[in-house]
């Protein structure tokens, strides 16, 4: 301890503010010695300290109460830097609370994945904590992790045991083994204790045996030679761990070394060996043709395994064998991504279609005796481009992560693992931080692979994604981008979030009245509702309606919450300085924006997207999509998939209603509806569907449309309803509606319906007319009916 009269001539002492770590030693006088003191003011002279450092310090290390006190008591600001700086604060502490409740929730699941108790978490105290000093509750944290770490151990010790036993008694093979122990050494000891006592084989990448950890005494050449001389294996204790596995795993090896010589026989010999491996139990006999640099073959089955098949279904991969002076494979650029091997080639340290397999990487191979596909596909899924398992768009994303949250979360551990962007815990921050919207999580994982290896990068980058001001740009335009360039449905955007946090219902009387409170010029009532509406076309919506909206609680609209007061402000004054004329123009790129809808089946419906975001599509692209489009052939394969039917029908209700404003939708169903359809497919057949409702009904101001989802057996019904004329063709005559070329509507008129009942028809589903009108009291017009398979 030092004497009282120090601490109170430095607490009094004006020039403190310029030492950052100063300020946190007086916190607790208590604790303090003359030591402390006097390395904390050593330190800020070194480190040339000045107000704005000192505070930005300690804002950076989360010492929050220390921060808060120099600008409380320091040299004050101008008002605009006093304003900035109470603002960064207040952001950093809801920044740590967030990343505090996120630490506890992965604590409670790594104890529920391990089948334990629990950590008691004292989350008042934790909380009081973290708005004080981050430091003091990371080692508060510590106490709970380190207790979970010793039942952890216990636990693993106990299943350990067992496991050895089932093998001591010959009821085991070696791979289930393997993947066993796989569960125990990743923690998820609930699910290897129900595999050793049932025997069942666990799913998820945590099954799979990692490769060993390379022991850096040994050079990859070294070990080599350990493996092909027979009198040094027996005498090099030292080597025992990485014996090869089998017989298989040993030839594999000398084929390599065999490479330095070159030639088709060592070329061929290596494919063979290497196809064995992979398969050991049915190895195919593959010949190399001669190509520049090398030999060109490929390895079958690599993606055998179900849980990886889904990102390349054919399963074979191209394979390059270089000669002894290659050291790049030449003219390959085009090819999808292949795996090289050569004693002259290098790994890249960017991703590209071409992964090298070095030595060193088979050296870990050989001594695998289980997973060994999915392990090959680890190692060549960090070089390749995240494409190839991400897809190229979002669609393709959400076509591949699957249409329910089990198989979603599945997909995205398994993407996560092949590419080595992290595990179950970067897993959940993605799920959490995009709620499951394609187009953000696209975003995420591309941000993660740009910033792997990086200093800060992976998943610490993760949690701190907030701080990083161009990224946080890129995610707001993406969360914006399906709006459209409605100004109206911005403002309903930023009102509802305003108005309560995503998660929580918002009633069409909360969001006008938050609008109204934020600028004294504000859109009708009636347009603001059916903006309301036509947030249905956000995949984070969870309901979109004249009378109510509910975004999906999710760390990015958390997140846009903190600032979607100022935010509704500003789109109120943008929306204020815009002409009657552009808002006319506004409406018409809504129109062509519901109208693309009816390509989506259609080979350039991208790029059309994509010329459509910026202007009027260029006219020979839209000929071009319309020509695809007619000539489209619709059978069992181009309509294959499963597809969550609700938020695509509440996506492309959004559309509609910004394409015909004014007409209420009232929309009823299950929170999710998989059926056998593709996306794409469903997108067109949803909108031939309700283009021939929206044209009906089109400028009425008193326009209705019910479209409602309901189980029935086996299959799905969706029933669509208006309140308009009805269909005029003569009873008995209802065929008459989905012929080719036949319409009511005038010349050149008449393919819709016909090709929404082909989709169908092609998906083992129906398309039907249930009434020509008057079938219901307030919706008299059509009625028809949608029927599709359940997934």
């Amino acid at each position: 301890m030092t004497d009282d009269s120090l601490i109170d001539l430095l607490s009094q002492w004006p020039g403190r503010f310029r030492f950052g770590r100063l300020a946190v030693a007086l916190r607790t006088p208590e604790r303090l010695d003359e030591d402390v003191l006097v390395d904390a003011v050593l330190r800020g002279i070194a480190e040339d300290e000045d107000e704005q450092s000192a505070f930005d310090g300690l804002l950076r290390e989360g010492e929050l109460e220390a921060a808060e006190y120099l600008l409380e008591h320091g040299p004050l600001p101008d008002r605009a830097g006093l304003s900035s700086r109470l603002q960064a604060l207040a952001e950093r502490r809801k920044e740590l609370r967030d990343d505090l409740r996120d630490r506890c929730d992965a604590l409670r699941k790594r104890a529920g994945d391990a089948d334990l108790a629990s950590p008691q978490l004292d989350m008042a105290e934790l909380e009081r904590r973290c708005a004080v000093s981050w430091p003091e509750t990371l080692r508060l944290l510590k106490t709970a992790e380190t207790a979970l770490e010793k039942g952890l151990k216990a636990a693993r010790e106990v299943l350990r045991a067992r496991l050895a036993d089932r093998e001591a008694r010959g009821v085991t093979d070696p791979e289930w083994a393997e993947s066993s122990r796989a569960l125990i050494d990743a923690g998820l000891l609930r699910l290897a204790a129900r595999q050793i006592d049932d025997g069942t084989r666990g799913t998820g990448p945590e099954r799979v045996p990692p490769l060993p950890p390379w022991n850096p005494e040994l050079s990859p050449a070294q070990l080599l030679e350990w493996h092909l001389d027979p009198v040094q294996r027996k005498r090099q204790v030292r080597y025992a761990d990485w014996a090869p596995a089998d017989d298989s795993a040993r030839e594999l090896l000398e084929a390599y070394a065999s490479l330095d010589d070159g030639g088709f026989v060592a070329a061929q010999r290596f494919a063979t060996a290497f196809n064995a491996y992979v398969h050991s139990d049915d190895p195919d006999r593959v010949g190399p043709e001669e190509i520049t640099g090398g030999y060109l073959t490929h390895v079958t089955r690599v993606f055998a395994d179900p849980e990886i098949g889904r990102f390349r279904p054919l399963g074979n991969l191209d394979l390059f064998i270089g000669g002894p002076g290659t050291r790049e494979p030449e003219g390959m650029d085009a090819m999808p991504p292949y795996v090289a091997v050569g004693p002259a080639l290098a790994t890249s340290a960017d991703r590209g279609p071409c992964a090298v397999l070095a030595l060193r990487d088979l050296l870990q191979l050989a001594t695998l005796r289980a997973g060994r596909s999915t392990a090959l596909v680890r190692l060549l899924g960090r070089q390749w481009p995240l494409a190839t398992f991400v897809g190229r768009t979002p669609d393709a994303l959400d076509e591949r992560l699957g249409p329910d949250e089990a198989t979603r979360w599945s997909t995205l551990r398994w993407l996560l693992d092949l590419t080595g962007l992290g595990g179950i815990v970067v897993a959940d921050a993605l799920a959490f931080a995009t709620g499951w919207d394609p187009a953000l999580l696209h975003v995420f994982l591309h941000a993660l692979a740009e910033r792997q290896g990086r200093a800060g990068g992976g998943e610490r980058w993760l949690s701190r994604w907030r701080e990083d001001r161009q990224f946080r740009a890129v995610v707001e335009d993406t969360v914006l981008r399906p709006l459209g360039p409605s100004r109206v449905v911005h403002i309903a955007f930023w009102a509802a979030l305003t108005a309560a946090p995503a998660g929580e219902e918002v009633t069409a009387d909360e969001l006008l009245a938050v609008t109204q409170l934020a600028a004294d010029l504000v859109p009708d009532a009636d347009v603001l509702t059916a903006a309301m509406a036509g947030l249905g076309r956000l995949r984070l919506a969870e309901q979109a309606s004249v009378e109510r909206i509910r975004l999906r609680r999710c760390g990015v609209l958390t997140f846009l919450g903190e600032r979607a007061e100022q935010r509704l402000e500003t789109a109120l004054r943008d929306w204020a300085a815009h002409s009657e004329a552009a808002a006319s123009e506004d409406h018409g790129h809504a129109v062509r924006v519901w109208e693309a809808r009816r390509h989506s089946l259609s080979p350039d419906y991208e790029e059309y997207l994509a010329v459509l975001e910026g202007s009027t599509p260029a006219g020979d692209l839209d000929a071009r999509l319309a020509r695809q489009t007619a000539e489209l052939s619709l059978d069992e394969r181009s309509v294959a998939g499963t597809t969550d039917l609700v938020p695509v029908l509440r996506e492309t209700l959004g559309l509609w209603q910004q394409a015909f404003p004014g007409v209420r939708v009232d929309f009823g169903g299950p929170a999710t509806a998989v059926v056998r359809i593709s996306a794409r497919a469903a997108q067109v057949l949803l909108y031939e569907l309700l283009a021939n409702a929206g044209e009906e009904l089109a400028g009425s101001e008193t326009g209705r449309l019910s479209v409602h989802v309901e189980p029935y057996g086996d299959e799905w019904l969706v029933d669509v309803r208006d309140n308009g004329a009805g269909i005029t063709y003569p009873p008995g005559r209802e065929d008459l509606v989905f012929r080719a070329g036949r319409s009511t509507k005038g010349e050149g008129r008449g393919d819709g319906l016909h090709r929404a009942r082909d989709i169908a028809e092609a998906a083992d589903g129906a398309l039907l007319l249930v009434s020509r009108s008057d079938g219901h009291p307030i919706f008299k017009g059509a009625h028809f009916r949608l029927i599709l398979a359940k997934g």
